[in-house]
């Protein structure tokens, strides 16, 4: 006998219970109460916000530990819309991305971009709070205003909260159809856990405007999705992305000089075909810096940190954007394995936690002049003075991977106009001088020392006798 696939099941049951006679015998006994069964909508994508992304649960492609990514696939049908109703919350930064079967962001065919950006987002008419990234907002202004961004054809640019669904000639991409696009909402710094984010409802509209609401994906939705042989082979594409694998292995984030990657221990800015291409946030700009592990070697990074919202309200709210306050939204420094699927380093702390190479301008500890000293080495190498105590801020080698190299990402978001330095202004694909010439006094300064030296003279002394 053929077996119906779980969804299926109580259809058929009330289909059986309504057309089957029913025998007179006396009273049936009374049934134990069901559990009820996940709630599934009839269209492609079943659910909303498939995947939480975070580097716990998929650490790919240079991630942030600041930052958390919610999905959700899509296939876009002629005249479909997606409607995305939410709040604003309490987070430093937000966005909504779409991106096309191969992880990239794209524009419409008159120029639309397929990312919107927090302060962009204008609320709906009948919010009774307003945007708190918009720039007639001040810090204290609350958060929870509504909003609807729209993906749909026919973007342009200046159309309010209006993504375009699709590419203007989207192509197949391997196995991936050509319609096959991924909706992303990504903030960083939520206010609590990314738990305590209120993720916004998906409804699809298709082309004669029947309107469907996705239920929320939950644990046993999600096991009941994964038997639909279309969601199936979705989440076999989550999982090539998870590997790193698809749609293919991601390039390594050199420039495209004749000779190679750049030399060890210097900041340069890669080509956005290989930093920024896989699932980007166009908001960010990366610097970028390889070098070998060596145990009992300690690499020391001093930079002139940009002034950035870390200390309003703990860095964990927003503030009006554009604004002249601040240079950047968001800093961060990670240091990253230099091999796919490009993770950022993460480290066993027993009992059950991780230590994770990455350090966000809230948690950076930082001297009077506003300058951040950064060590990285092996765990056992690091030395005994490498603590915030001493206004250093420790970041950790990949013990799992302690021959491969590694590449340390400085990241800027959201540059102000006025911030000439920012690593946005560098030309993509430049060299460490010319990255230097432009980030001028934000430009890192790179060392290299033995533990027992920097023990000894600390990083200062590092920085000034570095090999």
């Amino acid at each position: 006998m053929k077996r119906f696939p779980l969804l299926l099941a109580p259809v058929l049951a009330a289909v059986l219970a309504a057309t089957l006679p029913i025998a007179q015998a006396g009273p049936a006994p009374a049934a134990p109460t069901a559990k009820p069964k996940p709630v599934i909508a009839s269209v492609f994508p079943y659910c909303s916000w498939w995947l939480e992304t975070t580097p716990q649960t998929m650490n790919v492609a240079f991630p942030d530990t600041s930052a958390t990514y919610w999905t959700t696939p899509y296939l876009a049908l002629p005249g479909m819309s997606i409607e995305v109703a939410g709040s604003f919350p309490e987070t430093r930064f937000l966005a909504f991305t779409a991106y096309n079967n191969a992880g990239g962001v794209y524009d419409s065919a008159t120029g639309a971009p397929s990312q919107i950006t927090d302060f962009d987002i204008v609320p709906a008419p009948s919010s009774q709070r307003p945007n708190p990234w918009a720039e007639t907002s001040t810090p204290e202004t609350p958060a929870g205003g509504t909003f609807t961004v729209t993906l749909r054809d026919g973007v342009d640019p200046g159309d309010v909260n209006a993504l375009p669904i699709l590419p203007p000639d989207p192509q197949p991409q391997g196995k991936a159809p050509a319609n096959l696009g991924f909706l992303v909402m990504r903030v960083y710094l939520p206010e609590g856990d990314a738990q305590d984010v209120a993720l916004p409802k998906l409804t699809v509209v298709n082309a004669k405007g029947k309107r469907t609401a996705l239920p929320a994906c939950s644990g046993k939705g999600s096991a009941a999705i994964g038997k639909i042989g279309k969601a199936a082979k979705f989440l076999s594409i989550m999982k090539q992305i998870k590997a790193g694998t698809w749609p293919t292995p991601q390039p390594a984030p050199c420039t495209t000089d004749p000779d190679g990657c750049p030399p060890d221990n210097s900041f340069f800015r890669a080509t956005s075909a290989t930093t920024n291409s896989f699932f980007p946030n166009d908001a960010n700009a990366y610097a970028s810096m390889l070098f070998t592990p060596t145990p009992g070697k300690v690499v020391v990074i001093k930079m002139l940190a940009p002034t950035s919202p870390w200390n309003v309200e703990g860095g964990t709210t927003p503030v009006p954007w554009p604004t002249d306050d601040y240079q950047l939204r968001y800093w961060s420094v990670c240091n990253n394995v230099y091999a796919a699927p490009y993770p950022v380093v993460a480290n066993p702390k027993p009992p059950k936690g991780m230590t994770y190479g990455c350090v966000a301008d809230n948690a950076a500890v930082r001297d009077d002049a506003g300058y951040v000293t950064i060590a990285i080495s092996p765990p056992k190498s690091r030395p005994s003075n490498a603590t915030a105590a001493n206004g250093v801020n420790w970041l950790p080698t990949s013990v799992s991977k302690p021959k491969d190299v590694e590449m340390v990402a400085l990241r800027n978001m959201l540059a102000s106009q006025g911030f000439a330095n920012a690593i946005q202004n560098v030309p993509s694909g430049s060299d460490a001088a010319a990255t230097a010439a432009v980030m001028g006094d934000y430009y890192p300064e790179v060392a290299v020392c033995t533990t027992a030296e920097f023990e000894q003279s600390g990083a200062a002394g590092c920085l000034g006798t570095g090999q």
